[in-house]
């Protein structure tokens, strides 16, 4: 999840950064960009011709009514095979051991190509060929001002039905073993895990970069989509912050129009819906807006943290969170990748383990309580509760404080996603 990493982490500088998201600005360089695959590059010119012409379609997209049509790719009773908790663990560690290693040794951008060039090596390793997987590169402004290019990494599978596709999406630039390792570790635990099944809709996994600077890269993709391509995409599925938080959460919702009180909070969550009652389907519980609306009014705090239970952002219209209120559930902030799609009227699905019923109690993140970037009731942990982009985000320290919790958070998330990939 993105949070605003120049500054320290004071109250103040959260303002800015909930403020920052909740303005849904983030404006796009661009010029000098380009996708590889194909050797296709683009002039600044075509680049803002494609965004303007994809900007005004997506108003008229109803993929959504295709949505509630819909059914899981498998049920309970398969559950285990499609179940990639095993190697999305060692993925993880191989990830966060590599962090701790590289360290301050290495500049983060080195870093993150290093792991982007893992990414594309698994893939091939799994069987996937190497025209399947498109190196997108774009450059955009950092918050110093200073010119950085960046590289989104997407495999696409072809679907018996390519008239249709479905996207999930995870960024690795981020420096924490939950932000992002969690993501991506999943993320390619399944792609590798599915390199044998052929969904029935097209797939395209995207592993993000620049997520940590604005959501660069999934912005990028997102303006870079045809009219053609928004309105056959069913839904993007966005995996960040798996790893450390008390709460596995399931979002959906489209909180920018949520945002300018142009719509209520019941629409556009078909695709938050269907991920919830695929989650069922799979034997799993899910507390939903009603579950959890008005919860923490009557008890005082959230409820008791099962492993096999999927919540969600629990403040309404009519129960707002004690302070710091933003958007109404099942929506989550605009803080992440999923937002750039949202922006073009494509619904989204968003995996994030966290605790949005936490109170920091403390001034440095006193104006994160109740957002959802406080992770656990535990203040006397990582930056009072918080581990994303901050330096206690480690392997060493999931381990320490958490240990089983990744792996619990995975055999919840893992089954569901490849049910939701696997859609018919």
């Amino acid at each position: 999840m993105k949070l605003n990493k120049r500054l320290t982490l004071c109250g103040l500088c959260v303002c800015w950064a909930l403020s920052a998201a909740l303005s849904g600005c983030s404006d796009l360089d661009a010029s000098q960009t380009s996708r590889e695959s194909g050797g296709t590059e683009q002039t600044k010119a075509e680049s803002t011709a494609t965004v303007s012409e994809g900007t005004e379609a997506a108003d008229i997209n109803t993929a959504y009514l295709r949505i509630p049509k819909l059914s899981a790719g498998f049920d309970a009773r398969e559950k285990a095979a499609y179940d990639f908790t095993e190697p999305a663990m060692k993925y993880l560690e191989q990830i966060g051991k590599g962090l701790e290693a590289d360290g301050a040794a290495a500049s983060a951008q080195s870093n993150v190509v290093k792991l982007g060039d893992w990414i594309v090596e698994e893939l091939v390793q799994a069987g996937y060929r190497k025209d399947q997987i498109e190196q997108q590169h774009f450059a955009y402004e950092d918050y110093t001002g200073k010119q950085q290019s960046g590289r989104n990494i997407i495999l696409t599978v072809e679907g018996e039905d390519p008239s249709q596709q479905i996207l999930a999406g995870a960024h690795y630039d981020g420096d924490g073993v939950g932000d992002n390792g969690s993501g991506v570790a999943l993320l390619l635990a399944n792609a590798v895990g599915l390199a044998k099944t052929k969904p029935h809709y097209t797939v395209r996994y995207i592993f993000f970069d620049a997520e940590e600077v604005g959501r660069e890269g999934s912005n990028y993709y997102s303006r870079q989509m045809t009219p053609e391509e928004v309105r056959s995409t069913l839904y993007m599925i966005n995996l960040d912050s798996l790893a450390f938080g008390d709460y596995c959460n399931i979002y959906g919702g489209d909180m920018v129009k949520i945002k300018d009180e142009t719509t209520t909070q019941d629409d556009r969550i078909e695709a938050y819906t269907f991920a919830a009652d695929t989650a069922e389907k799979l034997g799993f519980r899910v507390m939903r807006t009603a579950d959890l609306d008005g919860y923490f009014e009557a008890h005082g705090t959230g409820p008791e943290i099962q492993m096999d239970t999927l919540y969600t952002n629990p403040w309404t219209a009519d129960h707002q969170s004690p302070a710091n209120y933003s958007v109404p559930s099942p929506a989550t902030l605009p803080a992440s990748d999923h937002e750039g799609f949202a922006e073009r009227d494509i619904e989204y699905i968003y995996f994030e383990a966290t605790n949005w019923f936490a109170e920091g109690e403390n001034d440095e993140v006193e104006a994160s309580s109740y957002t959802g970037f406080v992770e656990t009731f535990n203040y006397s942990l990582g930056l009072h509760g918080m581990f994303m982009n901050t330096e206690h985000d480690t392997w060493e320290n999931l381990n320490k404080y958490f240990p089983g919790r990744a792996e619990e958070h995975f055999e919840l998330y893992s089954p569901l996603l490849s049910a939701l990939l696997l859609a018919k």
